[in-house]
């Protein structure tokens, strides 16, 4: 892990959005294929989808990088996640670990505020004569609340922490740990365009949305998960180029300053 390098400073989060609005329409068909499976398996399978978030997520790289290199894409690249499947599989899990823990809190809350009405129904009852009833409810909505505000912190943190973990295991085969510890430091060596990352993803959400909404399926999820790819390289550029794997482009291909590996 001690020969991976990264650079500090180095992300152009308009120039990765604009490149991958690029890459996406050179070839439409393939991304919004991949992305809509990708949302399909992530979103409508219950419990499986956090098992298949790391998998799934390390093909979509895979068919980003593919493209951001000048190289033909496929379809069935998104799914050259699952030959990494266990590793990526735990770090899926790792990152949906704030939504999980919310889930696992709300159901807590949930079912602490049905044990006090179901444990004493004659109190309960008398309880909403007076309006008491108001003020227990009125205190689970600020626990609420708060619970929503600390996990929120809490899940952008997570989300900077693990945001390269994914490439890294699909680009040096790391283990899940290691991954996570470089991934940290990398973004946090880059808090500022990680920053702008996010604000960027928040606009061109708002930009699918203002799309009749299908905009955000069609138009922005596409160019986000694009938009990842180029910016794990502006981070992690490649100082080798293996036989028979990626060739970087050409030297300003994406109008940055220096080549993009």
């Amino acid at each position: 892990m001690d020969d991976i390098q990264f650079q500090r400073g180095s992300i152009n989060a308009s120039g990765a959005f604009s490149a991958a609005w690029e890459q996406v329409k050179s070839n439409y068909g393939t991304y919004l294929g991949a992305s809509l499976l990708a949302m399909v398996m992530l979103g409508c399978l219950s419990c499986i989808s956090w098992f298949l978030m790391g998998p799934v997520m390390g093909g979509i790289f895979y068919l980003a990088t593919k493209g951001h290199r000048g190289e033909p894409v496929e379809f069935g690249m998104m799914f050259e996640g699952f030959k990494k499947f266990v590793p990526l599989m735990v770090i899926g899990l790792i990152q949906g670990l704030p939504g999980i823990l919310l889930s696992i809190v709300q159901m807590g809350l949930n079912f602490g505020r049905l044990g006090v009405m179901l444990s004493n129904p004659e109190a309960m009852r008398q309880a909403q004569r007076t309006g008491e009833l108001d003020s227990v409810g009125a205190a689970f909505s600020i626990a609420f609340l708060f619970l929503y505000l600390g996990f929120a912190v809490f899940s952008l943190v997570w989300w900077a922490v693990t945001y390269f973990a994914i490439p890294l295991v699909m680009e040096h085969d790391l283990g899940p740990v290691d991954a996570i510890k470089l991934s940290g430091r990398a973004a946090f060596s880059n808090i500022g365009g990680m920053i702008i990352v996010l604000i960027f993803g928040i606009l061109v959400t708002l930009i699918g949305l203002l799309l009749l909404c299908v905009g955000v399926l069609f138009v922005s999820i596409p160019v986000i998960f694009v938009a990842n790819a180029i910016i794990f390289w502006q981070v992690f550029p490649r100082r080798d180029v293996q036989p028979g794997y990626f060739a970087p482009p050409p030297p300003g291909t994406y109008g940055f300053g220096s080549p993009q590996y």
